[in-house]
């Protein structure tokens, strides 16, 4: 699987392509900087979803060269479950 050229951003869907945690997915929480600030050093990621499809709460700290878009179209009964989730621990986002 190819990776993307193009950064991630805040919110965006991703699968880990390389690493023991290959198959997981979650969305970007935020982006690491390098000291000097020009150049990204890897992401923050919300794991939900473990190989199996399995339900995770997990936050990483990964590289970009080993994630991919989430090209997996989430179902309805897990996107409520999401929102379930994001209600339950009054996670709304920075607004």
């Amino acid at each position: 699987m190819e990776t993307s050229k193009k950064p991630f951003s805040k919110g965006d869907w991703v699968e880990v392509i390389d690493t023991r945690l290959r198959g997981c997915t979650g969305y970007i929480l935020n982006r690491l900087w390098d000291v000097e600030g020009d150049r990204e050093k890897g992401y923050k990621v919300k794991l939900t979803a473990d190989q199996r499809g399995n339900h995770i709460e997990a936050d990483i700290w990964i590289g970009g060269e080993d994630l991919a878009p989430c090209v997996n179209l989430i179902d309805e009964d897990y996107l409520l479950t999401l929102i379930d989730l994001a209600l339950a621990t009054n996670d709304c986002g920075d607004f």
